[in-house]
């Protein structure tokens, strides 16, 4: 169990649209968490109502803060208006476990600083409380009463966060191992590197 100990990240993958999500394992149970902001950036646990066993879970480590927990689901195939069918499929997601972020740096410093990363073949800016998308997009957002994208800095336990906000809602957190005035070391990738370094 003490390998399972603290608070763990659900990783997301580019088909996964639910909320950021953290697990903690207590006694014989996988304990679910949501996000509530607290106060500025500040961020604290709410638990929801789902629970697993662990003894009745498959899991594996892909390293020391990392695990991939196994479930069952089922995926729907239509194959007309009229057929269609459904198979059991074993799914698996990942999760991080969050320790504190490394840094000397203040929250009102480290949301000046501004970094450049790449990740695969994407390229990441990081800047934080700036509307991200392209100036035709904002645009189009104005007429529609969307504020877009942007990134915030926000904390829980001592991590610091890269919050992906999609008009004003909480889509995807990054973590940040550690970071000073020249560099970030970002965590929370759904494929290897699973770490990258933003300069």
């Amino acid at each position: 169990m003490k390998n399972l100990k603290g608070t763990w990240l659900m990783i997301k993958t580019g088909d996964d649209y639910s909320q950021p999500e953290f697990i903690e394992f207590e006694n014989d149970e996988i304990l679910h968490f949501e996000l509530e902001k607290t106060n500025g950036i500040e961020l604290s646990k709410k638990v929801t109502n789902w629970t697993e066993k662990i003894s009745e879970s498959k899991y594996e480590f892909i390293n020391a803060n990392r695990i991939r927990i196994f479930r069952m689901g089922k995926t729907y195939t239509v194959i007309s208006e009229t057929e269609s069918k459904t198979d059991n499929k074993e799914f698996s997601t990942d999760y991080e476990k969050i320790s504190p972020t490394k840094t000397e740096l203040k929250a009102e410093e480290i949301e000046k600083l501004e970094f450049k990363a790449q990740w695969n073949d994407e390229k990441i800016r990081l800047v934080f409380n700036k509307i991200l998308d392209s100036p035709t997009i904002q645009e189009i957002n104005q007429r529609r009463h969307k504020n877009g994208q942007k990134l915030a800095l926000e904390n829980l336990q001592g991590t610091y966060f890269v919050s992906i906000y999609n008009n004003d809602e909480r889509e995807t957190l990054i973590g940040i191992k550690e970071i000073n005035e020249k560099k970030a070391i970002l965590f929370g990738f759904p494929e290897r590197p699973y770490e990258i370094l933003a300069e």
